[in-house]
């Protein structure tokens, strides 16, 4: 799946600064990759038990593992760009507005570089774009949300992404949750430790933006 390929290099773990628009590119498409990644492969293993392993040596599982993966990617991009958008508002004062379209066109360009998974439709990536946008638009309306709440509108996505019959992951979607929150906490402390956020912002929005109260 090329989406995760070399994703051990991407997660680990450099604390290379955050400084620029292509720097704060990699690190969402890495950790919303991870996100996936981490929530889909853990989940089926914990459900599947003892057969796990034989589970996961079957081709048409391979398969679905991987298309429930690339499903769950957008979702996850969603709130990794959700977190950086609300971490780099206090700096951003009133030009916070500008944060969430710079950030969709940074997400258009990581997705270009994707073909379109095996079994999607031509449309997969400008839906993801899509996504992305009202994801970022309903937040920057918002008050910024606690982190730990972030997954709340997009974690059904990735429940219902997964690669294992509803029958029997009915009663699941807390546990999808969890690992959602877990991990995007996760993702939050890298980007606070590694975020630089007044060249960032400059480099993002053109100029260096003065601190301004927010709205």
């Amino acid at each position: 799946m090329g989406l995760l390929d070399g994703i051990g290099r991407a997660i680990g773990l450099t604390r290379d600064r955050i400084e620029t628009g292509a720097e704060l590119a990699a690190f969402i498409d890495s950790r919303a990759a991870f996100l996936a990644q981490k929530c889909v492969v853990e989940f089926c293993r914990v459900r599947a038990g003892v057969y796990w392993q034989k589970l996961f040596s079957e081709k048409d599982f391979q398969l679905e593992l991987s298309r429930s993966r690339w499903r769950s990617y957008p979702a996850a991009y969603g709130m990794i760009a959700e977190m950086v958008e609300a971490s780099l508002r206090p700096e951003a004062g009133v030009r916070r507005l500008e944060i969430p379209e710079r950030l969709v066109v940074l997400a258009a360009t990581t997705f270009a570089a994707y073909p379109v998974p095996e079994g999607e439709g031509d449309g997969f990536w400008r839906d993801a774009e899509a996504l992305v946008r009202e994801t970022l638009l309903e937040a920057r309306a918002l008050p910024a949300r606690p982190v730990r709440e972030m997954p709340k509108p997009l974690a059904r996505k990735v429940f219902d992404a997964l690669p294992l019959h509803k029958t029997i992951v009915t009663n699941d979607y807390d546990y999808i949750f969890n690992n959602l929150r877990m991990n995007l906490l996760r993702a939050h402390e890298e980007f606070v430790a590694m975020a630089a956020p007044k060249p960032l912002l400059v480099d993002l929005l053109g100029d260096d933006p003065q601190p301004q109260a927010s709205i």
